[in-house]
């Protein structure tokens, strides 16, 4: 049976991102998270620039909770969209609605990660949690549940993605194309 939580790389890269602040394998706040969601304990789950959040009812009792990322700014966006423009492999990933596997090697290149790496300790790579659950461990069952119907989300919208990052979302076409054609008057030499 295939995992129905990161069906692609980055709702895998996404749930997975929770190692990054200390969940390994194996943890029962896994198999508890993995319960959660497969019951559908998880409602209201909002996925917005810099947050993903939602309730979870556990035991006849429902907690908040949220997993918290920074978002880059525009100029930062800006210069990211440039970089994407100018790679064949993300412009045809990106018009054909998916993430191409390259978009985080890109987008490094200016300084931006979509999802997090464990292991690196740049400042938007850090991920932070709250969950009023009696569990004070930065990822909890709760949590875990979260970022797992979410990475099912992300799955099927992948723009959730660049969203959740304060990216661009509509028109990525016409922001691709303009980025590109910016980048190219730049290169043009002045007479």
């Amino acid at each position: 049976m295939s995992d129905p939580y990161g069906k692609t790389w980055w709702g895998r890269k996404w749930w997975r991102a929770l190692e990054t602040i200390g969940l390994n394998y194996p943890d029962q706040r896994i198999v508890k998270g993995r319960a959660l969601a497969g019951r559908g304990a998880v409602e209201d789950l909002r996925i917005e620039p810099g947050v993903v959040s939602g309730r979870v009812t556990d035991n006849n009792r429902t907690f908040e909770a949220a997993i918290r990322i920074p978002v880059y700014d525009s100029s930062t966006w800006t210069e990211g969209m440039t970089a994407l423009s100018l790679s064949p492999s993300c412009v045809a990933g990106l018009l054909a609605g998916r993430l191409p596997k390259r978009i985080d090697d890109v987008l490094a290149g200016v300084g931006m990660r979509l999802l997090p790496k464990k292991f690196v300790a740049e400042p938007y790579n850090r991920i932070t949690t709250s969950c009023d659950c009696a569990d004070n461990r930065e990822v909890c069952g709760h949590i875990m549940a979260v970022s797992l119907v979410s990475a099912a989300k992300m799955d099927d919208d992948p723009w959730l993605v660049l969203l959740l990052r304060g990216g661009p979302t509509r028109d990525l076409a016409g922001r691709i194309r303009a980025a590109r054609l910016a980048s190219m008057d730049a290169a043009e030499p002045v007479a």
